[in-house]
């Protein structure tokens, strides 16, 4: 019986896999509490930046928890982060001549910087365990809880790559179990705070439940939906040729921009804080401190900026019309009535213009929209800010699901392939 329940296991393919990325969230939610045991946040001094309701709702998109310092507060953010300015950097063409294993570590190297600034800047907002104080300076232990945070961190993108090879979802898995939790969590402050009757209970809860299933019905559409180009294969039988196309997502970049665009507006703060504690009377700093937050009409509009800029890059990124044409060409594959080689490119270019700019107005409409409403009509408290994000979360997490639902057909539907096989 063991041998059989031994070469059962070998077999599966998804159980395995759904366990281990079981035991990866897990241990991120132990890890989540696991306190630094040489500082204490003091959110009072962090709310001078910036509303740490509303920076915790931020942060939940990177996985970062910023309620309390433990060890993994910074979450994924570093990493996310550095890969955006990596592809920035790629981009403009430097380390064309290096080796992977060189690229990795540069990545590392960069991460690394700044996960030391994001502690650097919450690490400002702290104050240390006075019995600590006793053995050690406060710099000390400043440095000694930022080096803390910062392998926390490390742990977390190791957690991550290692779900990416035996679980499924990849990184992203823990971007929505803290996404779930943060939610969660958001839902029972709102409940737990506002007094209502059966039948305001009832109704809010209707209301609420009613948007939300729009909201995942909208992201399914736009996730699912995709514009065809028809193609033709040399070599194919005509019935099957007919049914041969290339697609491209109508929102190429998907729920990136928003995920990319949240870490992003999570730096002004951590700098802002770090610089304040070094310059706590400079003019130019307290301005900025007080005008770029996303609660702020320029901050929402840095942060729609933002977002229109990685909506467009995204889509670039994920559709390289030049790959695409060159890998038709060398599998003999062409469109009707266009040539194969550059005017294929160029075709090909023109469809992902077109979505990309597409894509690009569905986020601001889902992303910077609602925020600027309610900043606009002075109603930008965090509780109202909060329900703005949930807009954007909603589609993030309902995206970051289907993600993984492909991935369990996919590799459902190769194990059915392999017992044909």
């Amino acid at each position: 019986m063991f041998l059989k329940l031994q070469k059962k296991w070998r077999s599966a393919l998804i159980f395995p896999k759904l366990l281990w990325s079981l035991v990866i969230v897990l241990v991120y939610m132990f890890g989540q509490q696991i306190p630094v045991p040489t500082v204490i946040l003091n959110t009072e001094a962090l709310a001078k930046i910036v509303d740490i309701q509303l920076l915790n709702n931020v942060a939940s998109v990177t996985g970062a928890q910023l309620s309390s310092i433990n060890l993994f507060s910074l979450g994924l953010s570093p990493w996310m982060t550095a890969m955006i300015i990596w592809r920035f950097i790629t981009m403009m063409g430097y380390f064309k001549n290096a080796t992977s294993k060189q690229l990795n570590r540069y990545r590392l190297f960069l991460t690394l910087g700044i996960a030391l600034i994001q502690s650097f800047g919450l690490t400002a907002a702290s104050s240390y365990n006075r019995l600590a104080l006793d053995t050690a300076q406060e710099s000390t232990l400043r440095l000694f809880t930022m080096l803390i945070m910062t392998a926390g961190s490390f742990v977390l993108i190791w957690l991550g790559n290692f779900n990416a090879q035996k679980g499924l979802g990849g990184m992203m898995l823990i971007i929505l179990v803290n996404m779930a939790l943060a939610f969660k969590d958001n839902i029972g402050a709102y409940f737990s705070e506002n007094q209502f009757s059966s039948l305001g209970l009832m109704l809010s809860l209707l209301i609420f439940l009613s948007t939300y299933f729009l909201l995942v019905l909208l992201t399914v559409v736009l996730y699912r939906a995709e514009y065809r180009i028809p193609i033709r294969r040399i070599g194919i039988n005509n019935a099957y040729n007919k049914e041969s196309y290339l697609p491209i997502r109508v929102t190429p970049a998907g729920a990136l921009p928003f995920m990319y665009g949240m870490t992003l507006m999570m730096l002004p703060p951590f700098i802002l804080s770090g610089l304040l504690s070094i310059f706590p009377n400079n003019p130019t700093i307290i301005s900025l401190v007080t005008q770029i937050g996303i609660s702020k009409p320029l901050g929402v509009g840095i942060y729609a900026v933002i977002l229109y800029i990685l909506a467009i890059g995204f889509a670039y990124y994920n559709y390289d019309a030049y790959d695409i044409a060159k890998g038709m060409r060398q599998n003999g594959d062409y469109i009707d009535f266009v040539r194969p080689g550059d005017e294929t490119r160029r075709f090909i270019q023109s469809k992902v213009n077109l979505l990309a700019q597409f894509g690009a107005w569905m986020v601001l409409l889902l992303g910077a929209c609602p925020l600027a409403v309610v900043v606009l009509t002075q109603q930008g408290n965090s509780d109202n800010i909060s329900i703005a994000l949930l807009v954007s979360n909603a589609y993030i997490v309902s995206t970051l699901m289907l993600g993984i639902i492909e991935q369990v057909n996919m590799l459902q539907n190769w194990k059915n392939y392999k017992n044909i096989i």
